[in-house]
Parts: structure tokens; sequence; C-alpha cells
């Protein structure tokens, strides 16, 4: 009967040093589990981050490139609209014709003229 107790107290004990085993195994499973989506989402974020920035980057450099460029051919055409103005008026021209055909407004032509 010595001996059955003996090898039921055994067996008991290598059971929970199964249960033991097996739950650190588990434990371990899961902590790794969320340490590794933990960095990857870290990565993905810094990743994300510094893509997104380039882009923004890009996109703000050619908006602006354009932009630039726009209100360059916008100044120039209204500097050159000027010139011919003054050229016009100085050469006798009448003011309604000057705007109607430079575009310019009256108030425009009085600075011209002052």
């Amino acid at each position: 009967m010595k001996q059955v107790e003996e090898r039921y107290i055994n067996f008991e004990a290598s059971k929970m040093a199964y249960r033991d085993i097996k739950n650190s195994i588990d434990t371990a499973k899961r902590e790794g589990k969320e340490e590794g989506l933990a960095e990857g989402r870290e990565k993905g974020l810094a990743e994300g981050m510094e893509k997104g920035l380039a882009e923004g980057m890009k996109k703000g450099l050619a908006e602006g490139v354009e932009k630039g460029l726009a209100e360059g051919m916008e100044k120039g055409m209204n500097k050159r609209s000027l010139e011919i103005a003054r050229k016009m008026l100085a050469n006798g021209m009448d003011a309604a014709t000057v705007m109607e055909i430079t575009g310019l407004s009256e108030s425009q032509l009085q600075q011209l003229k002052g």
C-alpha cells in the first residue's frame, strides 16, 4: 500500500510540475507575442511617420514651387502691363482704351500718371 501511495504522490507531483512548466511556456509565448506586437507597432509607426513626413515635404515643395511660379508670372505680367500702359499714355492714347487693352484699372492708371 505504501508503494501505491508513493506512486500516487509522485504522479501528482509530476502533474503539478507539468502544469507549472506548461503555464511558464504559455506565459512566455504570450509575453513574447505582446513584445513582438509592441515592437512591430513601434517600428511601423516610426516608418509611417518618416514616410509621411517625406511625402509631405515633397508635396509641400511641389506646391510651393507651383505657387511661386504662378505668383511670379502674375507679377511679371502685371509689371509688363504697367510698362505698356505707361508708353501708351505717353503716346497720347486715351485712358479708356489703355484700360481695355491692358486690363488695368483706373486707379492703376492714376498711379502711373502721378
